[in-house]
């Protein structure tokens, strides 16, 4: 097995159940860096939350954030920039609002996190993960932004699904993905991790059958699907690990999955 390009999601992928890059990953990806190939962050995060994770292993790579609605190179130029509209930004907040049933609204907007004035339970937590602090703001800052990378909404999963539901419906141009049971993520249709590998396989002049990457989640699929060498972690849902089938399934985040498939690499 060989590659050139290395995408890895972050949560529940790169790093383990505490938040940690594990010693035999860490060790696993330097290895492959210093072999001359590149490794490259795939994650809904924030850049800032990347390289919470990331700067456990080296202090400047080419990203992928928002899932695919801003990518970085190594030197920070933008090579990808997806907005979509503040105002239907404000229009998501404002209705995240009315439910009130305890879900949070986010935005994200180049470098900055936005969220309610009174920061909920959940926007702490998300805090604590990505260990950077979320910026509050009113709907109406929101609404005259010049636009936006991420909406996410967090919330419980069943109000999640009819939000999910209701929301596709009402805004047909944006894309509705959940990341994990308890978070919705919000871009621009067309934009996905997927695109982004693409877009940066050609900048590195890499083929996509010499791409390798590593997902645990939904957001991760179509990514899984662009490259030549897909592998879910073992924490992945069935149902994705019965699509990509047990040849692309490694262990799971908490047993140093990717180690264990860059091994393989010559």
């Amino acid at each position: 097995m060989s590659a050139k390009l290395i995408f890895s999601d972050i949560d529940g992928t790169l790093i383990n159940d505490d938040l940690q890059v594990m010693p035999k990953t860490r060790d696993a990806i330097r290895q492959q860096i210093i072999k001359g190939n590149i490794f490259i962050p795939a994650s809904a995060r924030l850049p800032k939350g990347i390289m919470t994770a990331v700067g456990q292993i080296l202090g400047v790579c080419p990203m992928i954030a928002y899932n695919g609605a801003l990518a970085l190179d190594e030197t920070g130029r933008a090579l990808i920039t997806r907005f979509f509209d503040a105002k239907k930004a404000a229009e998501i907040c404002r209705y995240v609002d009315k439910q009130q049933n305890g879900s949070a609204w986010n935005i994200y907007s180049g470098y900055v996190w936005y969220c309610a004035q009174e920061k909920s339970s959940l926007i702490k937590h998300e805090e604590e993960i990505v260990n950077v602090k979320a910026t509050p703001a009113k709907i109406d800052q929101i609404e005259k932004l010049q636009g936006v990378h991420k909406a996410l909404i967090m919330g419980k999963p069943q109000e999640l699904d009819r939000m999910q539901k209701e929301l596709t419906e009402k805004f047909p141009d944006l894309s509705f993905v959940r990341s994990s049971k308890t978070l919705l993520e919000v871009v621009l249709k067309g934009v996905s991790k997927a695109s982004a590998v693409k877009i940066l396989a050609q900048e590195y002049k890499v083929p996509l059958e010499n791409c390798i990457a590593f997902g645990d989640n939904y957001n991760d699929e179509e990514m899984l699907e662009e490259v030549g060498q897909p592998f879910l972690m073992g924490n992945a849902p069935d149902e994705l690990k019965e699509k990509f089938g047990a040849g692309h399934v490694t262990l799971d985040n908490n047993h140093d999955g990717i180690a264990q498939v860059l091994a393989k690499i010559e």
